[in-house]
């Protein structure tokens, strides 16, 4: 199990690596997007164009999770006792969203041209050429972000956007090459409807998610019960009250919680068990308001 232990050197690391990461795929992705506009256009195909709007939104996407990770190291000011991390979150929601958008759009387009396909005369072999580039731009893409994916929903997103298209790219390759030699042109609506409904199966999760946290709810990464069980099970814990967690950013999280303790601990040394406990339990911030219990050995 991944916890998200964020000692700051640690996220830093992570950040400057992720910086990296992310400025390579958004090159090397807008470059392959217009390539495949225009051999779209060119050999007029509905596949390679609505697959080259689909990887104009990863381009937008990659620059908002870039821009999410700038913020997540953003330091609290006076108003804004968290930084702006919480931005990292809505982030990640806006990001689900327009590509859920842009997937019910291709399905739309895709629906229209099946009803319509006398209007349908895509170029078999442009097609798979392009499609054989993204296959290469995919899996660079894919070998990037999956060191990184395990760290926080905004990569996982990412991932999850690569690892489909280079899945897709496969099948749009296939497809090519049975328009060329079958010349069954309907073909190509059916690989972008295809494609659309994939996006949106995999982007739901991300969505769900990303919505949760921008409500306050427990991150995935983090088992409320567990953390509370933990907590009582430190000698001298007698009860815990009020425990909130709720996500800071998309890769932190923070606890507060009242906890009453025995009349003889020491409520110093319970206290440290205590928060060590809650970062075991995959929470990077934890604010605690420890009292003893009422003695009435009087």
């Amino acid at each position: 199990m991944e916890h998200h232990h964020h000692h700051h050197h640690h996220g830093e690391k992570i950040t400057a690596d992720l910086k990296k990461i992310y400025i390579c795929a958004i090159i090397l992705n807008a470059f392959f997007v217009a390539f495949e506009a225009w051999m779209g256009f060119r050999s007029d195909s509905l596949s390679l164009v609505s697959d080259a709007g689909h990887k104009l939104v990863d381009v937008f996407s990659l620059g908002l999770t870039l821009l999410a990770f700038m913020l997540s190291t953003s330091m609290p000011g006076k108003k804004f006792t968290f930084g702006f991390r919480k931005l990292t979150v809505i982030i990640s929601l806006l990001n689900a969203v327009f590509v859920a958008v842009i997937a019910g759009s291709i399905i739309f387009e895709s629906i229209e041209k099946m009803l319509e396909p006398s209007a349908l005369s895509p170029d078999g072999e442009a097609i798979s050429i392009t499609a054989a580039v993204g296959i290469v731009v995919n899996a660079i893409s894919v070998t990037l972000l999956s060191h990184k994916r395990k760290h926080d929903v905004n990569t996982r997103g990412a991932f999850i956007h690569m690892l489909t298209d280079c899945l897709l790219s496969i099948g749009v390759v296939i497809a090519g090459f049975v328009i060329k030699a079958t010349g069954f042109v309907l073909l190509d609506p059916i690989v972008s409807l295809c494609i659309a409904g994939f996006i949106l199966a995999n982007i739901l999760g991300v969505l769900v998610e990303s919505f949760k946290m921008s409500i306050d709810a427990v991150p995935e990464s983090v088992d409320p019960a567990k953390i509370e069980d933990s907590m009582l099970n430190v000698e001298g814990v007698e009860e815990v009250k009020r425990l909130h967690i709720w996500p800071v950013s998309t890769t932190e999280t923070a606890l507060t919680a009242e906890v009453v303790v025995a009349p003889a601990a020491d409520r110093d040394a319970v206290t440290d068990a205590l928060k060590a406990k809650i970062k075991e339990g995959g929470i990077d911030d934890s604010t605690l308001e420890v009292r003893k219990a009422v003695s009435y050995s009087s």
